[in-house]
């Protein structure tokens, strides 16, 4: 039998497909509710003294180089002392990466004289890296295992008691702590399925100076990637808090909050299907193109839908969530627009990546990184957060021309068929959705919200019903391929 085609192996995977999309489902469900309540709970200078602390325990992180958590999923084979040393080893990088940031904290609080409990709330987030760590290696290791189950569990249980503890705190007036609460109730649950309710792995301390180095090569390969990719996603964060201070900091960090759902929910797990598939088809020029053609199309048809909804709604669901942010609107809606062209590049990525060229996805990062940084520090001294937030549609834009550019070598489709009828949906619901602007105005917002999104999603789908019937049922099969084994899982247990 050929290596990676052991039923049992196969078995579990499917298994572990099913537990984590059920998973998904529940804990991108209660994150939005949580972000929802502790939005309406909170004030903006809560979310921004916490979203600047958390850049500095990102920061750190970077030192433990996260790739060798993927050395040890990779590597088929363990000799005696692989475990040992490579939880001696990332303990001490944890540990290492704790010390050097907690001694640091003292000269980086000066920098940041609107922030009086940024000190307070970086160590408290360092003392909880501690225990993360622990948790993280035993997902790890659950990972590598093929046990999708106990993580699942551990990620349903985070969230539901995360959702619980923090917007209770909030509610009781913590502020800042509790959000700080937020990551001790996660912790705490993911200790306790890991650790009390599982078969935990047994960890002991030891060092083998030749699995060590090993690790430390393989590791180093994916930090500087893993660096690059820390310094696009958080440079914004970090440029914001420094120049603009925790109010605006916490408006934008807020505003990517929500608008990155959109992301979550269409552009992850499409891509998780078909990334296998692109790599599979590799060598079939004729189905590799159909196959990206799809996964692209699914995310624009799907993607415009869910920014319409977002970006139109903008009004009235930010005044549902109190007065104290209202300044983010604009912010929010340009960000809608960063969560929809970020799938598509990651689409290209994952292609490029899936057909032996992931240098073309390093070279795209690059490229952007030269032109984000520059655009933040310029756009953010010229308009705020809303400059930042543009800088980030531009970066995410340039990623997607040079990414879709390379594409070509590998694969044929038709950019027009791609975008066009989408893009008349998108303006023929835009269109009438705003010259209703003085109607929606005059009507509580509790009322405009649903009717709304009542309005966009009847409006955009019966565009493309009528333009592009056989695209949408080609998306409904796939959707229903993806649903079939979690129904007919649920069928077999009802019987």
């Amino acid at each position: 039998m050929a290596p990676g085609t052991d039923p049992q192996i196969a078995g579990k995977v499917v298994h572990g497909s099913l537990i984590s999309g059920v998973s998904s489902v529940v804990t991108i469900g209660l994150g939005f509710v949580r972000t929802i309540l502790l939005t309406i709970f909170l004030l903006p200078d809560d979310v921004g003294v916490v979203t600047q602390a958390l850049f500095f325990v990102t920061l750190a992180a970077q030192i433990r180089m996260p790739g060798i958590d993927r050395a040890l999923i990779q590597r088929e084979d363990t000799p005696a002392g692989f475990f040992e040393t490579y939880f001696t080893l990332r303990t001490a990088l944890v540990l290492v990466s704790i010390g050097i940031m907690a001694g640091l904290t003292p000269f980086i609080a000066p920098f940041y004289p609107d922030m009086p409990l940024l000190a307070l709330i970086l160590i408290a987030f360092l003392l909880i890296e501690i225990p993360k760590a622990f948790n993280e290696v035993q997902e790890i290791i659950n990972r590598r295992n093929l046990s999708f189950g106990a993580i699942a569990q551990a990620d349903m249980a985070s969230a539901v008691f995360s959702t619980i503890a923090a917007p209770l705190l909030a509610w009781l007036g913590l502020g800042s702590w509790s959000l700080v609460g937020e990551r001790v109730a996660a912790q705490a649950a993911r200790g306790a399925v890991f650790w009390l309710l599982g078969k935990p792995q047994r960890l002991r301390v030891g060092f083998d100076k030749q699995i060590a180095r090993w690790f430390w090569n393989f590791g180093i390969k994916v930090w500087a990637g893993g660096t690059l990719t820390f310094v696009l996603d958080r440079f914004d964060d970090f440029w914001v808090g420094l120049t603009l201070g925790q109010s605006p900091l916490g408006l934008y960090s807020r505003a990517y909050e929500f608008a990155r759902y959109p992301r979550s929910v269409v552009g992850v797990p499409v891509l998780s299907v078909f990334y296998a598939t692109f790599a599979r088809l590799q060598a079939d020029r004729l189905r590799l193109s159909k196959a990206f053609f799809r996964a692209a199309g699914v995310i624009v048809r799907v993607g415009f839908l869910f920014s319409l909804l977002f970006i139109l709604t903008a009004p009235e669901f930010i005044q549902l969530l109190g007065e104290q942010w209202l300044p983010m609107q604009t912010t929010f809606q340009l960000m809608v627009v960063y969560t929809l062209l970020d799938p598509l590049g990651m689409a290209a990525g994952r292609l490029l990546t899936a057909v032996n060229h992931p240098e073309l996805t390093a070279r795209s990062r690059g490229i952007q990184l030269l032109i984000f940084v520059p655009a933040v520090i310029l756009l953010n001294w010229w308009q705020g957060i809303v400059g930042v937030a543009i800088a980030a549609d531009i970066m995410a834009a340039v990623g997607i021309v040079f990414l879709f550019h390379h594409t070509r070598k590998f694969v044929d489709y038709s950019m027009r068929v791609l975008f066009f009828w989408p893009t008349v949906a998108l303006v023929g619901t835009a269109v009438p959705v705003l010259l209703l602007t003085p109607t929606w105005q005059q009507l509580n917002p509790w009322l405009a919200l649903p009717l709304k999104l009542l309005l966009i999603f009847l409006l955009y789908v019966t565009i493309l019903w009528l333009t592009e019937r056989e695209q949408l049922k080609s998306i409904w099969q796939i959707i229903w391929n993806l649903a079939q084994p979690s129904l007919a899982r649920f069928r077999h247990r009802g019987d």
